[in-house]
């Protein structure tokens, strides 16, 4: 049941008053029907049969050459129409039959204290006739239908109708005002999940809303001051970091010549693992901001990323279904790929690696294929977090810093991408990266 319900809150407030405010008019219209249309359709219905019966009366005291006269006065003044009644012909109420014929027919019974035929005949539609009995015989009185074409039930309908759409419209304009701010401020609380800081939202509204908005903007500016105190630091840290490294790489250069080789080469690898490491910590801290945008083609792009690995010990075979071109951050582009493709020339075992490109109608998918052992499915999503590896050793002989994977989460979801990790065929791990195709993303 609950699927059918509207997921948005202006479409639940909607609903829900429009209900609660319909279910009143109901209530409305019923109490009106029931204490002041009903009553006044019965004194109504006790008049009309006060008239019948005395007209009934009058009719059977009239000498009978009198009576001809008083039948068309009776036409003429009240619209009633008096004759004798045919026994075989009785009328008879239908289902269809005005609820004011049925008052009209329990009046006359309580004034007659007898059982009154009453409804329409079966050569007279559109007539409502009712045999009262009257000295010994039967008088067959009636009235056109036309008669009861009162306005109640139509006003009662026309105001329901109304009422319904004033209800509706008010409600949805009422609904609107209070939810558009808080709207604004899902769309920024997205834009912040996703590691882009929005413009403010405007303090206004409702005291509650505009609070809410004020809190919201001083968070967004504690968040931009924190981020960029981060960036300053880490670049400060990195600044003071290198230029002992720079002194040390010097001085290794300068080791006597008679310097164990072996020993020289690790102190050269190990600065330089020092100087990457560096490098990926200041791409971390630069991970949510916003890249320039050009058109990137598809799948040259991605043939001149393996141009760059033509040393590499290990394959890569590109295969492509469709040509594309999107406007997007090549730069986050080319900083994914090849951390996918360092993962997967670390950890293959020295296998060759499938690229593939496939251009859709609604996404571009990249998948990157090695012939690794695999990620366990549980830890899937825990190796695109800060410094984890699943090799818990820390050996630089057998994985990297942990920030590779780390980095490719953040600078896909800035750019509104989706990376996951897949068990292939072979037994090996599909990086798959996609991204969406939307009239914003169009090369010009």
């Amino acid at each position: 049941m609950t699927r059918f319900l509207p997921r948005t809150l202006f479409g639940q407030t909607s609903l829900a008053l429009s209900i609660a405010m319909i279910l009143f008019l109901v209530l409305v219209v019923g109490v009106t029907l029931r204490y002041i249309l009903l009553p006044v359709a019965e004194r109504s219905t006790e008049d009309l049969a006060a008239l019948m019966v005395l007209s009934a009366q009058t009719w059977a005291e009239l000498p009978p050459a009198t009576r001809r006269d008083f039948e068309r006065e009776l036409q003429n003044s009240h619209q009633l129409y008096l004759t004798a009644a045919e026994e075989e012909n009785s009328p008879r109420l239908n289902g269809s039959a005005a609820p004011y014929i049925v008052l009209l027919k329990d009046a006359l019974e309580r004034r007659l204290q007898k059982k009154v035929p009453a409804g329409t005949l079966a050569n007279q539609s559109g007539w409502y006739w009712f045999d009262i009995p009257m000295a010994g015989r039967a008088l067959r009185i009636g009235f056109a239908g036309s008669r009861l074409a009162g306005r109640a039930p139509t006003a009662v309908l026309i105001i329901f109708v109304i009422g319904a759409l004033f209800i509706l419209l008010t409600s949805s304009l009422l609904v609107q005002q209070l939810t558009k701010p808080l709207a604004r401020l899902a769309n920024s609380v997205e834009q912040v999940g996703a590691g882009r800081f929005p413009s403010p939202i405007p303090e206004q509204g409702p005291r509650e809303i505009a609070t809410l908005a004020t809190g919201f903007n001083q968070m967004v500016g504690k968040l931009k001051r924190l981020m960029a105190s981060r960036t300053v630091l880490l670049a400060g840290m990195s600044h003071d970091m290198r230029t002992p490294l720079t002194h040390l790489s010097l001085v290794a250069e300068m080791l006597p010549d008679d310097m164990d080789t072996q020993l020289r080469q690790q102190m050269q690898r190990d600065l330089d693992e020092m100087n990457g490491l560096i490098t990926q910590v200041m791409e971390l801290s630069r991970g949510l901001d916003q890249q320039d945008m050009a058109c990137c083609e598809f799948p040259r792009f991605l043939q001149d990323l393996i141009a760059d690995y033509q040393r590499s010990p290990v394959d890569i075979m590109l295969t492509s279904e469709g040509v594309c071109a999107l406007r997007l951050s090549t730069t986050a582009l080319r900083r994914i790929l090849t951390n996918l493709l360092d993962n997967a020339i670390r950890y293959g075992e020295g296998r060759p690696i499938a690229l593939d490109v496939h251009c859709g109608r609604q996404r571009v998918r990249i998948t990157l294929s090695d012939q690794g052992p695999g990620i366990p499915p549980a830890l899937r999503d825990k190796v695109f977090e800060p410094f984890y590896r699943i090799e818990e050793s820390r050996s630089r002989n057998t994985g990297g810093s942990g920030l590779g994977l780390a980095i490719v989460s953040q600078l896909a979801e800035v750019n509104h991408w989706k990376v996951t990790l897949e068990q292939n065929q072979a037994g090996g791990t599909d990086a798959i990266l996609e991204i969406p195709r939307s009239d914003t993303s169009l090369c010009p």
